[in-house]
């Protein structure tokens, strides 16, 4: 695989930002020493060089780990999808408006929202989620739903979304939540009505 690191130049910091909200996104995956070095390095990863080359390495590496351990995609690649289920929601919600939200805003949104309502079913530590809304928020990323431009539907619209997402099985709802950060693991059949209640929480808040 070529990766061609001098194109990332190009890109305006917006852009650039939503890319590194996947790098992040490997680390709270299962690299929870990736994730440290990235809170220790993000401004050297923004500037370019040798920080930006290792981050991405590192993060060609972690994805083909994940990749790796499930080939036919039977279960453990859905982890990649952290941050995904809420993000795919608030940009349907959006209209896929790209002036109001990019794909990776949408998932950095998404990865804080997984791991509150994680700490929500008292699955993980609140420092932990704070701990990542922090580094998103200081990458330049939105954290929460109040940052993204304009009016959204009220939740139950936006549980609408989340039903028409790729990893509802059987009517079952499918979340990559997380015991701490580099711990995401699936859960399946999280209940409706707990997503909805967090939901709704959020948005009046």
């Amino acid at each position: 695989m070529l990766a061609d690191t001098d194109t990332l130049n190009t890109l305006s910091d917006r852009e650039f930002a939503a890319g590194y909200a996947e790098m992040v996104k490997y680390g709270l995956i299962d690299q929870p020493d990736f994730f440290h070095w990235l809170e220790k390095n993000r401004k050297s990863v923004f500037a370019g060089g040798t920080a930006r080359a290792e981050a991405i390495a590192r993060s060609c590496e972690a994805k083909a780990a994940v990749v790796a351990a499930d080939e036919r995609e039977n279960g453990a690649r859905a982890l990649l999808n952290l941050g995904h289920t809420f993000g795919h929601a608030l940009e349907r919600a959006t209209g896929y408006d790209s002036a109001r939200l990019v794909h990776g805003e949408g998932v950095a949104i998404g990865m804080v929202l997984a791991h509150e309502f994680s700490v929500r079913m008292n699955l993980a530590s609140p420092d932990d989620a704070k701990r990542v809304a922090a580094h998103l928020r200081e990458a330049g990323l939105p954290t929460t739903i109040d940052d993204i431009d304009g009016t959204l539907p009220p939740p139950d619209i936006l549980m609408d979304a989340i039903g028409q997402d790729k990893k509802v099985k059987g009517g079952k709802l499918t979340f990559i939540l997380t015991h701490g950060i580099g711990e995401a693991f699936i859960a399946d059949d999280v209940p409706t009505s707990e997503v909805l209640a967090f939901l709704t929480e959020k948005q009046t808040q």
